[in-house]
């Protein structure tokens, strides 16, 4: 329990500002516009949850990407995107994935839903002073001592990934993936968040 809540005071220390990128180019709020509004609207984009977790992604992306990066991330597909998810090992591509995923939402979510069950290990190189806090226990990981980011979901997982990626693009939680999840848990997520996706309703963008 204790090594728990140590774990969430370095998250909430540091924060998402540190994850998957190198270090600020710009000022966060001094963002011209946004960037990524939606292509759809749902009931949870009225959350405080959901507002704070995007206007966190907004200021990232401003600030952490340059141009050229902005437009590589934001052009990709649907399949691109699935396939850094299902087979690429680096975290900063992982990382920066989430930016696509939240401005399209209606696209991957019910992708994302589906990989929880997903028993594929992809790995996970590239990533810096990320604790990943179980694998952190098992030796796998280095405990950075008051720094870095904690992740509870694993990585390393396609499932893991997936309920990450959820809950970075929406700010709903539901509980997260780990090497020591069993099949039945995993389903048990899965099935959390499908019937939380058929309250959502999707709509065309108000923006």
């Amino acid at each position: 329990m204790l090594s728990k809540l140590v774990a969430l005071m370095f998250m909430f220390a540091v924060g998402s500002a540190s994850l998957g990128q190198a270090g600020a180019t710009r000022e966060p709020k001094k963002r011209p516009r946004d960037f990524l509004t939606p292509v759809g609207f749902a009931a949870y984009m009225k959350t405080k949850a959901y507002r704070q977790q995007h206007e966190q992604l907004e200021q990232d992306f401003w600030s952490r990407l340059d141009s050229a990066e902005q437009v590589e991330v934001l052009s990709q597909d649907r399949n691109e995107v699935m396939r850094v998810i299902i087979s690429d090992p680096d975290f900063l591509r992982v990382a920066k994935i989430r930016y696509w995923g939240v401005k399209h939402a209606p696209e991957i979510i019910p992708d994302l839903i589906k990989l929880i069950t997903d028993e594929r290990i992809v790995g996970l190189i590239g990533f810096a002073d990320l604790m990943i806090w179980e694998r952190v226990q098992a030796g796998e990981f280095k405990f950075y001592d008051y720094h870095g980011r904690v992740i509870d979901d694993d990585l390393s997982l396609v499932a893991g990934r997936a309920s990450w990626m959820l809950t970075e693009i929406t700010g709903q939680r539901f509980g997260e993936v780990s090497i020591r999840s069993l099949p039945a848990q995993r389903k048990k997520l899965s099935e959390l968040w499908l019937a939380w996706r058929q309250k959502q309703k999707f709509s065309p963008s108000r923006g």
